[in-house]
């Protein structure tokens, strides 16, 4: 099961902000992302996107959107 948890650190301890589902002793494996480094790592992505299809008019995304909804709903 993958859970994406949110946590504050205290006194050497990460406690999750909201309840989780999970039982008592299991092991995990836990990779630390400050929110600050999320939200700079997710900024450079969307900039990426943004180059990448700076190229493109809506019509031609709107069109490309259409196509693949189209295609997933085929089956």
């Amino acid at each position: 099961m993958l859970q994406v948890i949110n946590a504050i650190f205290e006194h050497g301890v990460f406690k999750p902000i909201y309840p989780i589902q999970m039982k008592e002793h299991e092991r995990v494996t836990i990779k630390v992302v400050s929110q600050d480094d999320w939200q700079e790592r997710f900024n450079r992505v969307i900039e990426k996107i943004h180059r990448n299809t700076s190229r493109y008019n809506s019509e031609e995304i709107e069109d490309d959107i259409s196509k693949a909804i189209h295609e997933v709903r085929k089956g």
